[in-house]
């Protein structure tokens, strides 16, 4: 992915300057294709094996699993294994949140139902727990330093589990990462108990280096405070303009305070790997500077992926285009069941999963062994997507094959899943034998491809032409959308191309 041509013949002058400044206090500005990850597994290296003696930890962090893995095999290519010999790790932030919460347990200073001081953490309620559709919401809370359950009401329906239910995981020392956050944020109120936190990531740690820092919420921002003020050598490396997930709470309005604060000294990545044309270098000059542009118009056919920042207008782009989602995950089971036939459809175009098929699966209780069962009946639905059969029956067989396996009763039929099965259709339909993959900017993010196009509405063509501004998320998502691609982008506009 990023500066792999820069790889094999070694770092270049601020890469070098990047991994190996002795700063304690460290913020790497990375623009796109700038070798980020390159710079964070060779620093990750240089802080392990700089004090052999030390039993502390050097621990990286990103947000998401996939970030994580590919830093992770940076560093082992590189530095080999022992390099990540225990306590050396290179995990998501979730699991140090956890680590910090079990601390807090094997203290005292929280209390566990049933007195469980080892906690089994999962993605969702829905692994386990039966769901309905309701307002009604458990939240897993801190009363005192005592861990119970509160049910609250929501302003919109969504698939939740009973409140006795969740009680019932908790006594068996079960709880989600979002409760595991939850629980530590308000941990941390405490300054007794933030003193201990800080203590143990002094007796236990000695580096920490913070991958996408501007993807951090208020929580994490917390995390890398307290671990600068316990001491330990901290890199944070991001870029604002590819900040993105301000509606998971992000918060990169704070990362300058945060660096400045902290007495962070930043040094800059600034030239990109990804550019094999001039024409790409300049746009991205462009947008950075935030001048005005107008993309050239662009066909399907000449392009390896299309990037829209809605779903929904990805799939009005015209029938070479297969996105790899309906819409955002819901957690509703219909569009759940719906994603199952769009993932197989995926993993026979592109021999990728859709986009969100494992939270389909969690959301229905499929598990890997009901799903190869499934598998030939869902790939003989899109055998008949592809012919003239009525889309009710299609639907009405898949929601039936669900509840033959699971014991899931999908709720009744709704247009808009008929809708997602014509969107099926048109794609199957197709004369073309290539179809083209098409993602948002979330999803996009941090990848590359040769050719890209984007489908924008007139408004956000509009804001391009004013100029983009880095305090703007709609603004960034469109940066990250432009900035994709090596040699050419192009706009897409919608219908049959």
């Amino acid at each position: 992915m990023t500066a792999t041509d820069n790889t094999t013949g070694g770092l270049t002058r601020e890469q070098l300057i990047a991994a190996g400044t002795p700063l304690r206090r460290l913020y790497i500005e990375a623009a796109p294709g700038s070798g980020k990850t390159t710079v964070a597994a060779q620093r990750f290296g240089i802080q392990r094996f700089r004090s052999p003696n030390d039993p502390r930890a050097v621990i990286a962090v990103s947000f998401t699993r996939s970030a994580t893995a590919e830093l992770r095999d940076r560093v082992l290519s590189h530095w080999g294994p022992a390099a990540l010999a225990w306590p050396h790790r290179i995990v998501t932030l979730d699991t140090i949140v956890c680590d910090l919460l079990t601390h807090l347990l094997h203290t005292g200073h929280v209390q566990w139902p049933a007195g469980h001081r080892q906690l089994t953490v999962i993605d969702h309620w829905r692994v386990l727990l039966d769901t309905s559709w309701t307002r009604r919401e458990p939240l897993v809370v801190l009363d005192g330093r005592q861990v119970v359950t509160r049910t609250v009401t929501r302003v919109r329906n969504e698939n939740r589990p009973a409140t006795a239910a969740v009680n019932q995981a908790l006594t068996e020392g079960l709880c989600t990462h979002q409760d595991a956050r939850h629980l530590l944020e308000t941990a941390l109120d405490d300054s007794d108990i933030h003193d201990v936190l800080r203590s143990h990531l002094a007796d236990t740690a000695r580096t920490l280096i913070v991958d996408e820092i501007f993807d951090a919420n208020a929580l994490d921002l917390a995390l890398v405070r307290l671990a600068a003020s316990a001491g330990l050598d901290v890199t944070v490396v991001g870029d604002p303009w590819q900040a993105l997930y301000g509606f998971r709470g992000a918060q990169p309005d704070q990362v300058p305070s945060l660096i400045t604060q902290a007495g962070f000294m930043q040094r800059d990545l600034r030239t990109s790997f990804r550019w094999k044309s001039t024409q790409q270098q300049l746009l991205a000059d462009q947008l950075r500077q935030g001048h005005g542009v107008t993309l050239n118009q662009g066909h399907a056919a000449d392009i390896d992926v299309l990037l829209a920042l809605q779903w929904s207008h990805l799939w009005d782009a015209g029938p070479l285009v297969l996105p790899l989602a309906f819409s955002s995950n819901t957690g509703q089971a219909q569009e759940a069941a719906c994603t199952l036939l769009l993932s197989e459809l995926t993993q026979r175009t592109f021999g990728d999963h859709a986009t969100f098929h494992n939270d389909a699966l969690t959301t229905l209780g499929i598990d890997q062994q009901v799903l190869e069962r499934m598998r030939p009946r869902l790939n003989g639905l899109l055998d008949d997507l592809s012919g003239t059969r009525e889309l009710n029956a299609l639907l009405t067989e898949l929601t039936a094959t669900i509840k033959e396996e699971t014991g899931r009763q999908l709720p009744r039929r709704h247009p808009t899943h008929i809708a997602r099965l014509q969107h099926l259709r048109t794609r199957l339909q197709t004369p073309s034998s290539r179809l083209v993959p098409g993602l948002t900017a979330h999803q996009a993010k941090g990848r590359e491809w040769d050719h890209v196009g984007v489908r924008l509405t007139p408004a956000e063509q509009g804001t391009l032409r004013q100029g983009l501004d880095s305090h703007n998320e709609d603004h960034r998502k469109l940066y990250v959308a432009l900035t994709r691609a090596k040699r050419t982008t192009v706009l897409l506009q919608p219908g049959p191309s």
